[in-house]
């Protein structure tokens, strides 16, 4: 592979050992961009110095997941994406930067396309370049079970056109730092708009999962449902946005039913009642979440005219019988 001349002093033996503990042990961060640290914490794992090799595969396997992001945001090689899916691939935002990133190779992206979540087909079956010059992708896509009926039809109707056939997939450019660095999210929301409205399935996908308060602001009231999905996996993603998610009339019942599965976000008392006022939420969800509400919340629910009738007799039992014991 090859390597940033920048990045020998951290990783080659003729190195002294104190500056590549440091660097594995993650102690050189802040002078090295997320990309090129995960790059040399990959270098450092096949050190001959036992110690130093263990630390950095400890580092890499822990490896704060914003900061992945941020790393598999930009080109990577592909022994390092490799490396990266074998310790962090259960997690579907990382397979989904995979699948997206440039340095990924032909049999891992083969493998990501017939395997990944509907993210990873979502953004792959509709990469028209992707498909013309690797035509193995839409072979592998066909293959996944995840993937739907309609794009199924649609990979199968897809013919490269001849500019397409001798093309290469288009490069998809490193996201506007505005929309991912957390520190500047006080773009206008039409400025936001206009940004993202130039972006292709695949960019709105890494920008939903890396990027900051004012794009995942946009980005979860996107009409593809992906997208909006998406937005859910951001790590940075605070549990204020998912209250408000969870109150919106508009949130659709999949996104509710991710909230549900976040054992972190239901531990939220604002997060399980607005659930159990959104008219949207499953009734298997809020059935479940009415016995963890406070007296004067239940009442709310049995007297609601906006939540199912299921759901308000359900409270109304609840507090009968409460009266009986008291």
């Amino acid at each position: 592979m090859k390597l940033k001349g920048s990045l020998l002093k951290f990783v080659s033996p003729s190195s002294p050992r104190e500056m590549r503990l440091s660097a594995a042990e993650r102690a050189a961060s802040e002078e090295l961009q997320p990309e090129d640290e995960v790059t040399v914490l990959f270098v450092l794992g096949f050190d001959k110095d036992p110690g130093l090799a263990d630390a950095a595969k400890k580092s890499l396997q822990e490896y704060p997941l914003q900061r992945l992001l941020e790393a598999m945001d930009a080109p990577l090689d592909a022994l390092v994406i490799k490396k990266i899916l074998d310790l962090r691939g259960g997690d579907d935002a990382v397979r989904i930067m995979a699948a997206l990133n440039p340095g990924t190779d032909d049999a891992t992206l083969m493998e990501l396309a017939s395997t990944g979540p509907g993210e990873v087909i979502a953004a792959l079956s509709e990469d028209k370049e992707l498909l013309a010059a690797k035509p193995f992708v839409k072979e592998a896509l066909k293959k996944n079970p995840l993937t739907t009926g309609s794009v199924r039809a649609a990979l199968l109707e897809f013919k490269p056109r001849p500019a397409e056939d001798k093309g290469k997939a288009a490069e998809q450019p490193k996201l506007n730092v505005d929309l991912t660095d957390e520190k500047r999210a006080n773009a206008d929301e039409h400025s936001i708009y206009k940004i993202v409205a130039q972006l292709n399935m695949g960019q709105k996908l890494k920008l939903a999962l890396s990027g900051n308060k004012s794009a995942r602001s946009l980005l979860i009231k996107d009409s593809n449902k992906m997208i909006s999905m998406a937005v859910l996996k951001n790590p940075r993603i605070t549990e204020e946005e998912v209250q408000k998610v969870a109150l919106t009339k508009g949130t659709n019942d999949e996104m509710l039913r991710q909230i549900a599965r976040n054992k972190e976000w239901v531990k939220s008392y604002g997060i399980r009642v607005g659930m159990l006022t959104n008219p949207k939420t499953p009734l298997t969800v809020s059935l479940k979440l009415l016995d963890t509400v406070y007296e004067k919340d239940l009442q709310s629910i049995a007297k609601s005219k906006n939540v199912p009738n299921t759901l308000s007799s359900a409270a109304r039992r609840k507090l009968d019988a409460k009266g009986k014991k008291g």
